[in-house]
């Protein structure tokens, strides 16, 4: 039986268009190149090259003669072919590899990284404990990925062994408004734009990118319902969190009447327009919420004397609050949150039905709007 050569392929840069290469022959001897990144991207041929080394794995798979596998090798063939496809998840993912991860275990071979190892360089990092979980999440799925493709031997993931500490405990507590803090909160907003933000992100309890995502097309007035389809996070627009995140939500009868109020002052109002398109961009994308809440949100909080942390997340947070301050049972809270389980019997019993989460919702909206 032939013995396969094992191929380092070379790596070169297309001056033309400053733009790195990564060059081999495949089995019928064809030369073949795959683009690695520009001269802006990958400013040295040190970093090309090591962008590479997912490749050249890639091109070497079935080779008999197969040297040692590096973390980064297996972590560059990971972020190829295997990231996530929702931008903000492979975003995430690939600053913890190229931050955390590659620096310290890139170049020591798969076999050699052995859980104590880790669990105690876990212990070092003075990050978060939610922090090191996300690190060490990304580390097995590189670890499974090894497996998957036969250069790591088959067997327990040893990220398993890894624990973190209060890994699934948050260090503070969220900050949760109450109906006189939020009226309170809205006054020291500047613009009514900013205003029916807010009020629609604490009255539907979703996530900044969902409500950027939203679209006039998104709304069935007919029925007040909406459909939480898309999110839109650094001017990209996205799918939606989980599977169970793209729902149907029911709209409360004032609710209805501030968006349509909204809509008519709008110069962005065709079905197709985004909800809060942005002027700046003449409508293109909606507005950057990132900025609203720095340059608007935290500013009108901390003049309300409610402090300096009050951001998107607070209003779902306070949603989920607020629904349980209308004891609305666990099931149609579940849906309304859009959450794949608050506990395992919510998913056991079944969800809520349409009348009692239209009416738990509204006791919430209620509370913004009298």
């Amino acid at each position: 039986m032939k013995r396969s050569r094992y191929q380092n392929g070379t790596v070169y840069l297309d001056r033309r268009i400053n733009t790195w290469y990564f060059r081999w022959r495949d089995e019928s001897k064809t030369r073949r190149a795959e683009r690695l990144g520009t001269l802006a991207d990958l400013p040295t041929k040190a970093k090309a090259m090591r962008v590479a080394e997912g490749y050249r794995l890639t091109i070497n798979a079935k080779g008999s003669n197969k040297p040692p596998v590096a973390f980064e090798a297996i972590a560059r063939k990971y972020m190829t072919e295997r990231m996530p496809k929702r931008h903000t998840t492979a975003d995430g993912y690939r600053n913890n590899l190229e931050s955390h991860i590659i620096p310290k275990w890139g170049q020591v071979e798969l076999k050699d990284i052995k859980p104590l190892a880790v669990d105690r360089w876990f212990s070092s990092l003075p990050y978060a404990p939610k922090t090191k979980t996300h690190i060490k999440g990304v580390m097995r799925q590189v670890f499974e990925y090894a497996m998957l493709c036969d250069l790591f031997d088959a067997q327990r993931n040893p990220m398993d062994f890894v624990r973190i500490e209060r890994g699934t405990m948050r260090q503070t507590e969220p900050r949760v408004l109450t109906p006189a803090e939020f009226s309170l909160l809205l006054q020291f907003l500047p613009s009514v734009v900013h205003q029916n933000m807010v009020t629609v992100a604490v009255c539907l309890g979703l996530r900044r990118s969902e409500l950027m995502g939203l679209k006039w097309a998104d709304f069935d007035w007919m029925n007040s319902t909406v459909l939480v389809q898309r999110g839109v996070v650094a001017n990209r627009i996205d799918a939606v969190k989980t599977k169970y995140s793209k729902k149907q939500l029911p709209l409360d009868p004032a609710l209805v009447a501030m968006l349509q109020g909204w809509r008519r002052m709008s110069e962005f109002k065709r079905d197709e327009d985004w909800v809060w398109a942005s002027p700046h961009v003449a409508g293109a994308m909606p507005y950057y919420p990132n900025a609203i809440q720095f340059n608007y949100i935290r500013p009108a909080g901390k003049q309300a004397g409610l402090g300096n942390n009050i951001g998107w997340h607070t209003f779902r947070h306070t949603y989920r609050a607020w629904l349980d301050q209308t004891k609305a049972p666990m099931t149609v809270q579940k849906d309304l949150m859009r959450h794949a389980n608050i506990a395992t019997t919510m998913n056991v019993y079944g969800s809520a039905m349409p009348e009692p989460m239209r009416e738990a919702n509204s006791a919430v909206v209620r509370m913004v709007i009298h």
